[in-house]
């Protein structure tokens, strides 16, 4: 399923006759920004299109020489409430429309909708062994549960060998000679911003760059203290004018589960953004963790335990993949900030905890800029 991107505002404008309903935020196709008595702002729909403005009613809407304008007295200006550091986008929306063309090869870029002819463009790296990224044509499995979301493949990045998941066959605990790493490779870190939590950079704009704006990620990295067979996606990119957000869709598997769930043993999947607005995790569970194997969103548990899965604990979802007897979540989609114009590093970061045994891999496909603003948020898809 293809998805557009939609326009949100970053700012709320209040006008002097009332404020528009729609607030930032909401899941809406469009949003009116409502000016002055006598005008209108218009609509921004999935296509990016503006229209709008008031007419007199011969057809004219220019000033008059009485200072109004199509007859009627021109209102103050409108009132906008600027949200920290997530800039304002205006009314028009210039994300780039998604392209297709992972139909010919197995580039990874072009599997999440990227470097297509006349589509958008980014500078693309992997670090770790080439047996670690595998694109994938079709569904994941044999269920109906996670097709390609964009085009005809996606993705797959593991702490093992990416492609023997894709079996119930396969081999799902590969230690790859990656090596043990106390923190992450930088630009990434482990470090919180903020240790007691307090604040985070959506708070405090002055603590971008000073380590993981979301003080996610060394809450779950302590566990099992240290990173083996770490693999990452890096993408740099340079932001379209007038979009000041971007969406991407993953999916999180561990074959950890059952036998080490609520361990040490507690692989991990990090999105770490560089950004004027964020640099940091931006994917997160339900409950503001990180995407690992003890948090929230493992929505798909193929065998029982003794936590929170009695017998018989199944999960049909799995099925046809190296996943069958263990846990994965099912697809979610995070949107993050970014600033016009900015160049942006993201990194898809998969690894093991504690040790190198028992993979865990994440699907990733379906990238877009969007104009949405806000802090980072994660959904399921």
């Amino acid at each position: 399923m293809m998805r557009s991107p939609i326009w949100v505002g970053a700012a709320l404008v209040v006008a002097a006759a009332g404020c528009d309903s729609n607030q930032p935020g909401e899941d809406s196709p469009t949003t009116t920004l409502t000016t002055s008595p006598g005008s209108s702002a218009g609509s921004t729909g999935v296509d990016g299109d503006a229209s709008g403005g008031s007419s007199s009613a011969n057809g004219d809407s220019g000033p008059s020489d009485d200072g109004t304008t199509g007859g009627e007295p021109v209102g103050p200006p409108p009132v906008v409430f600027d949200f920290g550091a997530f800039p304002d986008v205006g009314e028009f929306c210039g994300a780039p429309d998604p392209v297709v063309c992972d139909g010919d090869d197995d580039d990874p870029w072009h599997a999440m909708g990227l470097n297509c002819d006349g589509g958008p463009q980014v500078t693309g790296s992997f670090l770790g062994n080439s047996e670690q990224l595998f694109v994938h044509q079709g569904n994941f499995g044999t269920s109906d549960e996670f097709p390609p979301r964009e085009g005809e493949k996606m993705v797959i990045l593991s702490s093992g060998v990416a492609e023997e998941i894709i079996s119930p066959a396969g081999n799902t605990s590969t230690p790859m000679g990656g090596g043990s790493l106390f923190d992450l490779p930088d630009p990434m870190t482990r470090v919180p911003v903020s240790p007691d939590g307090s604040a985070n950079c959506a708070d405090n704009p002055a603590l971008i760059g000073t380590g993981d704006c979301s003080n996610t990620i060394d809450v779950q990295y302590a566990q099992g203290g240290d990173a083996n067979d770490l693999a990452y996606l890096r993408l740099m990119a340079e932001v379209p004018e007038n979009t000041t957000g971007f969406t991407y869709d993953f999916a999180f598997f561990s074959v950890e589960y059952p036998v080490f769930y609520g361990t040490q043993y507690n692989d991990m999947y990090v999105a770490w953004l560089e950004s004027e607005t964020w640099t940091g995790n931006i994917s997160f569970d339900e409950f503001g963790s990180p995407i690992s194997l003890n948090a929230g969103f493992l929505d798909f548990k193929d065998a029982p335990n003794p936590t929170d899965c009695p017998v018989p604990c199944e999960a049909p979802e799995l099925a046809g993949t190296g996943l069958e007897g263990h846990a994965g979540t099912r697809w979610l989609t995070t949107n993050a900030p970014v600033v016009p114009g900015e160049t942006i590093e993201l990194y898809f970061t998969i690894f093991d905890l504690a040790d190198g045994a028992l993979d865990s891999v994440v699907l990733l496909d379906n990238f877009l800029w969007t104009c949405d603003g806000g802090p980072p948020v994660t959904i399921p898809g």
